[in-house]
């Protein structure tokens, strides 16, 4: 490997860039020396790096350390362009399983092997999480993940799960493949995915899969507290009620 290349035959100088813009996103504000300990640089190296992103317009440097700048929020809302006919199918559906069960109801789709928010509405008693619209999660510990998983072709599925394995994000995840595989078939038997506190110790999700022609193009949740969530209301309700909004957001996509 030459001097300036990274990982996979990419460019080194790059992916340090990204590598202190994803520490900033995960630890802002930082100064230059502590993003430079962080990503494994030195001082000099993160200052060139730094002053590139802030002329460039991506950081800020204020008096108490780095930011990332709003220029990726215009990139994030270009980025939701692939998505708006998804998105203005699924939107009065959302917002129709939030008055019906005032819960958090989620959007997800796939991308780069992770379950991906790309729309979130909340009732009354929808409780705060770790989840929002862009963030990535593992797609094999959320309900949603799993509905898209279990309607991958199966190269793809290899490949996902080759490159991010099967980690354990509460003692309740599925860390098998023969246990996913398992799980998987019964998602597409049944039509809906189940979240019993595999991403989160007091969450349970459930989830269904929006399939077009054969295409995934992304799954509905309801998540709610691990407590409130059970029996019947977890089981039958709720499902019922997601493939009945499934239903509508897959009519809207084919007759768009």
């Amino acid at each position: 490997m030459s001097p300036g290349s990274g990982r996979n035959g990419g460019i080194k100088s790059i992916e340090t860039s990204f590598a202190i813009v994803e520490t900033l996103h995960d630890n802002q504000p930082l100064r230059l020396v502590e993003i430079a300990n962080r990503v494994g640089i030195a001082n000099s190296t993160a200052h060139e790096h730094l002053s590139t992103l802030r002329d460039h317009g991506y950081v800020v440097d204020r008096s108490d350390g780095y930011y990332l700048s709003l220029k990726f929020v215009d990139h994030g809302k270009q980025a939701m362009v692939y998505y708006r006919d998804l998105l203005e199918a699924a939107r009065p559906s959302l917002e129709q399983l939030v008055d019906e069960t005032d819960e958090a109801v989620n959007l997800v789709v796939e991308e780069h092997g992770c379950a991906v928010y790309v729309d979130r509405q909340t009732g009354k008693r929808g409780v705060p999480t770790n989840s929002w619209v862009g963030k990535r999660k593992q797609l094999h510990s959320l309900s949603a993940g799993k509905a898209i998983l279990a309607h991958l072709p199966t190269d793809r599925v290899d490949e996902v799960l080759g490159e991010s394995g099967l980690p354990a994000v509460t003692e309740r995840t599925i860390t098998s493949r023969d246990r996913l595989e398992e799980e998987l078939e019964a998602i597409r038997d049944r039509g809906v995915s189940f979240n019993d506190r595999e991403s989160h110790e007091q969450i349970r999700a459930v989830s269904a899969p929006i399939v077009v022609d054969g295409t995934v193009f992304g799954a509905v949740s309801v998540a709610g507290p691990a407590k409130r969530l059970t029996g019947a209301y977890f089981r039958e309700e709720l499902p019922d009620l997601l493939l009945g909004a499934v239903n509508e957001i897959e009519l809207k996509l084919v007759y768009s």
